[in-house]
């Protein structure tokens, strides 16, 4: 774990912690982009950090660290509900955020919309597609 990659992230706002009962139980990095970006954010050095555009579309959850204790679990949907609401406050530019997971021999691409344009209700959409 480099400590300097999350001084870094939490100085550049792109570090959410997840708090549980006044412990440090985890906490999300993430950068903001555009559609397309996703390839610049696999990288080698997964303690490099990149320069992001802060008025993209896109919020790419870059990590994703827990302590795994077992009690995380009840709270993983208020944290998920927290993260969503922290970026369509913050970013309003973003549309969807996007993370990917090795599943079944391969990568998926997992959105979940949070806006769309022209949408007045701003409904939450989620969909899953294989990356190539």
């Amino acid at each position: 774990m480099d400590k300097t990659y999350y001084e870094k992230m939490l100085n550049k706002n792109r570090l959410m912690p997840i708090i549980i009962k006044n412990r440090l139980a985890g906490f999300i990095t993430f950068y903001v982009g555009r559609e397309g970006d996703g390839d610049k954010y696999i990288r080698d050095d997964m303690w490099k950090v990149l320069d992001d555009d802060k008025d993209g579309s896109v919020c790419f959850i870059d990590q994703l660290w827990s302590d795994k204790d077992f009690n995380n679990r009840k709270f993983s949907y208020i944290t998920w509900h927290k993260f969503k609401k922290f970026i369509y406050y913050h970013f309003l530019n973003v549309e969807y955020i996007r993370w990917n997971r090795w599943k079944n021999g391969e990568v998926k691409v997992y959105k979940k919309y949070i806006r769309r344009k022209n949408d007045i209700h701003n409904r939450v959409h989620d969909c899953v597609e294989a990356k190539a």
